[in-house]
């Protein structure tokens, strides 16, 4: 069964949801990053799979679904949001190295955390579905920016996203509700807002994704041949940082999760019950 619940982490609101046994490895799930994001939009078809053998938890990120509308504006969008995320795995007593499992800007995150020597030894593996850490985006990606709030303009965001499955009018219908919420088009909007010329100052280098080079987690990589968002062979630049990381080729657009629950969770198992102890194996089988 999966719950949700509300709780306060460092004064801020977080919704998530979590299932599973208790005292089997935690796999956390984090979601996208387009118009109406949240947990459950992005991986509702896989936690009932995902819980069935591991403990899982899916937060809302800051900014998205029924947590906070809070963001950060003097800082890149990966930090603020992880840390939060691990406050919360805090709050929820998990002590020990957890897998993640990101899609598109959820896999970006989970990429960014292995950046973070902070947070390294708190990372027993990643997954990225389509989420590159930042890079390697095509001029289509630019289609996902902008957003009139119409439930026909969710469905064009929608269809960048996913394959045609039968759940695509709920999974419209979900993006359209929380995309509603009061604070979240600010969240969205507010990086895109002009600063005047004389307030503008250097941006900070970024060393991604040279930050990179060193890691031995185990990385998971799953390159979509039918995704419009991302460059064909965007995989082939972290496998020459990340030679121990693996690459699945799947012929979906750029959230087969949402479209193929089913067949996105059997490619996750067979990678988490390879890279997790025993005990998941275990469990996975059950």
């Amino acid at each position: 069964m999966i719950l949700e619940k509300t709780v306060v982490i460092n004064d801020l609101e977080t919704r998530y949801l979590s299932g599973g046994p208790d005292d089997a490895p935690t796999v956390v799930f984090l979601h996208d990053g387009a118009w109406g994001a949240s947990s459950d939009v992005t991986w509702g078809g896989v936690l009932p799979l995902a819980a069935e053998g591991f403990r899982v938890v899916a937060p809302d990120l800051l900014g998205f679904g029924g947590s906070a509308k809070a963001i950060r504006l003097d800082q890149s969008p990966f930090g603020f949001r992880l840390r939060h995320v691990f406050a919360l795995l805090d709050h929820l007593g998990v002590a020990g190295p957890v897998h993640l499992v990101g899609n598109s800007f959820g896999g970006s995150l989970a990429l960014r955390a292995l950046t973070d020597p902070s947070l390294r030894d708190r990372i027993a593996s990643v997954a990225t579905i389509s989420g590159t850490g930042g890079p390697w985006r095509t001029e289509a990606a630019a289609q996902l920016g902008p957003f009139d709030g119409t439930e026909a303009d969710a469905r064009r965001i929608v269809d960048l996203l996913c394959d045609d499955f039968d759940g695509i009018d709920a999974q419209v219908a979900a993006r359209s509700r929380w995309a509603a919420a009061p604070g979240h088009f600010g969240c969205m909007m507010a990086i895109h807002q002009p600063v005047p010329e004389p307030l503008q100052g250097p941006r900070p280098a970024d060393p991604y994704p040279g930050s990179l080079a060193g890691v031995e987690t185990p990385v998971l990589l799953f390159e979509c041949t039918e995704d419009p968002l991302v460059e064909a062979g965007w995989t082939a630049h972290l496998r020459a940082l990340l030679p121990e990381a693996h690459v699945v080729e799947l012929p979906r657009r750029h959230a087969p999760n949402i479209s193929h629950p089913a067949q996105m969770w059997a490619a996750l198992a067979e990678f988490l019950t390879r890279v997790a102890p025993s005990e998941a194996v275990r469990l996975a089988a059950r």
